[in-house]
């Protein structure tokens, strides 16, 4: 039975797990009862901000309050394993922004338990519902490209960010992770091998660069690329719904027998020139509307919860694709520790 008015709660309240919440206080289909953070004054500031009155440090107290049905986890993503299953074992929907774990082990574990309990967990792989990569895929799936023979995609950042990520996580988890998925949606196969190279600078824990190769069963070949080393003056196009002082440049292109199809994230046809700098800003994932966050996030969460009301699992993003995607991404940190080529064993 369809439940009209879900009642969501929040663990992770820093600077996405605003934009959530920014997102969720404008739909009409669910109520922000409960937030979480560590960070007591914040999670204390953020529920004034929002008139929301159940406030934890704790996303455990969070996960067992008897006035939230689903849980929504904006956290780090060495946290999202541990939150996932507590929630599922507490009878409670998942979503999780990206990525589900940082392991292939934990992702298993989360999926046993999901469809044991018959739960939803979703993951924010939000370029599913980013407008032009569903077009991509449309082209794609109508033939119009012919057959698929190779993806390339790149995902580059600022470097100035690396010194909050170069040693919190591993980037195929933390970025690659969104071209991971992509590259499984598009290819529609089971992927044979993985082979990969990093390269680290300094004394950081993670590589700020690294370079993967994918092998199809259908014998589609895809390429992956990502760089933090956007210098300080590069196109900034995360402004106004998420300001952060820097770029992402991402590119994806599909090539076949038939045509090829590319979108590369900094070409919005939008620039701003002022002063300080030029501006592209991003159109398509969480853009500020007359009185809305609209985009890409406003849509992967309304589908969640329209599906978490019907405890049926997404068709746009089955919870097994962000498990086998989490067994690549092992499988490219591993190739590129050996300097071998992983052989992705076929699952039963």
């Amino acid at each position: 039975m369809k439940k009209e008015k879900l009642r969501v709660g929040v663990i992770g309240t820093g600077r996405f797990g605003r934009v959530h919440l920014q997102v969720l206080t404008q739909l009409k289909n669910c109520e922000v009862t409960a937030i979480a953070d560590i960070d007591e004054k914040l999670v204390e500031d953020v529920g004034r901000r929002w008139n929301i009155s159940r406030t934890y440090v704790d996303g455990k107290q969070l996960i067992t309050d008897p006035c939230v049905d689903v849980v929504d986890v904006v956290s780090d993503e060495a946290s999202h394993a541990f939150y996932i299953l507590e929630a599922l074992r507490a009878g409670k929907h998942v979503f999780v922004e990206k990525p589900l774990a940082t392991s292939f082990k934990d992702a298993e574990l989360i999926y046993q338990e999901a469809r044991k309990r018959q739960l939803v967990v979703m993951v924010g792989n939000i370029s599913r519902f980013s407008q032009p990569y569903v077009t991509m895929k449309r082209f794609l799936d109508r033939g119009k490209l012919g057959k698929l023979r190779l993806i390339r995609a790149k995902r580059d950042f600022s470097r100035a960010w690396f010194e909050y990520f170069g040693k919190r996580v591993h980037t195929v988890y933390e970025s690659g992770i969104h071209d991971i998925d992509l590259i499984l949606w598009y290819a529609g196969s089971r992927c044979i091998s993985v082979r990969a190279e990093e390269r680290r600078t300094g004394d950081y824990i993670y590589p700020d660069v690294f370079v993967s190769v994918f092998t199809f069963e259908n014998g589609v070949i895809a390429v992956l690329t990502s760089a933090w080393l956007v210098p300080k003056y590069g196109p900034q196009n995360l402004v106004e719904t998420i300001e952060l002082d820097g770029t992402i440049d991402a590119d994806i292109e599909l090539v076949g027998l038939g045509g090829c199809a590319r979108f590369r994230m900094v070409d919005s046809g939008l620039s701003v020139w002022t002063d300080e700098g030029v501006y592209h800003p991003e159109l398509t994932l969480w853009p500020s509307e007359h009185d809305r966050v609209g985009g890409a996030i406003r849509a992967e969460l309304e589908h969640f919860l329209c599906q978490a009301s019907l405890s049926c699992e997404s068709p746009v993003a089955p919870l097994w694709d962000s498990v086998y995607a989490l067994k690549l991404a092992d499988a490219i940190v591993e190739s590129a520790r050996t300097g071998k080529t992983i052989k992705i064993d076929k699952e039963e």
